[in-house]
């Protein structure tokens, strides 16, 4: 059966893709919660205007995930932890912790987003990764400090 994305979902398209899905899963779930339209011959011109409505949209929300993501890569974020005397943390610093550091600066993320190369055990300058959606990633700057 085909139908028509009006939203993105997870495994299976983006807004505004045209997918083949097994009829019970379009009739049980993707139809009734509103997440697709079911795609017919009658209704293939009005099909392709939505298709063409939708990519705009997405390509709106995509670029406004763009201006964010240079406003993380711009602002970076700053982690107060506790470490010993030689400056080693008692820990490591946790994408949650960095989530709330970012959300102190005015940029809500959410922690499951946040990726760091290897885990952050000592003071000092690091990288992470912020991915925001539809293949825009955000490359964070993450000050360690001692509190």
């Amino acid at each position: 059966m085909e139908v028509l994305l009006k939203e993105s979902v997870e495994h299976l398209g983006e807004l505004g893709d045209l997918v083949q899905v097994k009829p019970g899963f379009a009739r049980n779930y993707l139809i009734p919660q509103g997440k697709a339209t079911l795609v017919h011959r009658k209704n293939r011109k009005s099909i392709e205007r939505e298709i063409h409505k939708y990519q705009a949209i997405e390509q709106k929300r995509i670029d406004k995930l763009k201006v964010f993501a240079a406003e993380i890569e711009k602002d970076g974020c700053t982690v107060a932890v506790q470490a010993d005397e030689n400056d080693k943390l008692y820990g490591s610093v946790t994408p949650e912790e960095i989530a709330k550091a970012l959300k102190l600066g005015g940029f809500d993320v959410a922690p499951k987003a946040i990726s760091t190369p290897k885990p952050i055990r000592a003071i000092g300058v690091f990288e992470a990764e912020v991915d925001l959606g539809s293949e825009v990633v955000a490359n964070l700057k993450v000050w360690v400090v001692k509190e």
